[in-house]
């Protein structure tokens, strides 16, 4: 590492570099009167020499300090861009995309540098290439907010100094290609429901499970046996190696009524081991993403382009036209609350609370159900 900063108290013997210091009368208790310690380059002499002179600064030194310790304290951790995106994702117990993807859309792009490599026109490029290869503005924006806290991140924890690149990006004409995405109308949820539990794939009766619970795809093709009440009248929405949250709000504990328990009965019936779908575990990993394509392959053939986030919308728009507090409503969906602090207080709804206003919403049966599902 180069540094223009003046190297102090090393020597160079025999093709080797020392780091020679005496130490202040007040530090030798727990340092000794002299520091003689084989260092690998200046740089690294100049991070002790700073730790040294903090530790000194105080008015008596007593506690024993190990020199190779406090070196190893003072060596760069690794700031590579993906280094600190894997960092990051682990750390908030996130789950990986698409900030790992964003991260090495970057890295392929501008390299896997350092983050204090970057610069403003590396994100303006990144913003250009995207929109070339037909990506959606919203989505690129998605992709520097992720980016954005990256950097936010390495900069606070690998003490960079210097402005986040990747903030405040300006997108020309943003918004302009925004496609609505249009949610199910609820007439059409039956006949939904029934075509999805006629089918002989399994993937397809986690349709009404979406639908009646607001659940995010990956929420529930990552659900374990552990995670499902016996009877089928509870999940678990919580995180596991094998598959993260999207935030820590979306844990949650949902009932399930009407086609859902029903679709999740037929479930436990029918699958093996400890995953719901063991059929999209791979390496240990959920491959939820593989198994949504699947899903909205079927879906936009059979509703005209819909997919199984707008299972999520209608959910909703149902609890919305049954005047649902908001405060549940974002409690059943996993959606971030941003009413104020009291609300995070407490223990939250009841089960029995969140089945009430599930119940108001109920679907009517399909030729499928059964009344004990309720």
């Amino acid at each position: 590492m180069h540094t223009n900063l003046p190297t102090r108290h090393t020597t160079l013997r025999n093709g080797h570099l020392y780091y020679n210091r005496r130490v202040p009368t007040h530090a030798q208790r727990a340092f000794g009167s002299q520091i003689r310690l084989r260092i690998k380059d200046d740089a690294e002499a100049e991070r002790l020499t700073r730790r040294l002179n903090d530790l000194w600064a105080e008015e008596e030194v007593t506690l024993p300090i190990d020199l190779q310790d406090l070196l190893a304290a003072t060596a760069p951790k690794p700031t590579t861009l993906t280094t600190i995106a894997a960092e990051y994702v682990e750390v908030r117990g996130i789950q990986e995309n698409p900030t790992i993807s964003s991260a090495l859309m970057l890295a392929e792009l501008s390299g896997d540098m350092a983050i204090q490599n970057y610069g403003r026109q590396d994100a303006r490029n990144f913003v250009q290439v995207l929109l070339e290869r037909g990506m959606r503005s919203t989505s690129v924006r998605r992709r520097l907010n992720c980016l954005s806290a990256i950097f936010n991140y390495g900069y606070a924890e690998y003490e960079v100094a210097g402005r986040n690149p990747f903030a405040r990006v300006l997108i020309a004409r943003e918004g302009a290609d925004r496609v609505r995405r249009h949610p199910y109308h609820p007439s059409e949820l039956p006949a939904l429901y029934e075509a999805a539990m006629a089918s002989d794939k399994r993937l397809r009766w986690a349709v009404p499970v979406l639908g009646e619970t607001g659940c995010r795809i990956a929420e529930i093709i990552g659900l374990r046996r552990q995670d499902v009440a016996s009877d089928a009248s509870v999940i678990t929405i919580c995180p596991h190696p094998a598959r993260r949250l999207k935030t820590s709000g979306s844990a949650r504990d949902i009932p399930l009524v009407g086609a859902a328990r029903e679709a999740m009965r037929r479930l436990l019936a029918t699958s093996e081991g400890e995953f719901l779908f063991p059929e999209y575990l791979r390496e240990g990993t959920i491959l939820a993403t593989h198994a949504g394509n699947t899903l909205n392959k079927w879906l936009k053939r059979i509703t005209g382009g819909k997919t199984a986030h707008c299972l999520r919308h209608t959910f909703r728009d149902r609890l919305r036209a049954v005047e649902c507090p908001l405060e549940l409503l974002d409690a059943l969906g996993g959606w971030s609350t941003v009413q104020g602090a009291g609300r995070r207080y407490g223990s939250g709804y009841s089960l029995e609370q969140k089945r009430e206003w599930l119940m108001r919403i109920l679907v009517v049966e399909t030729a499928h159900s059964n009344p004990n599902c309720r």
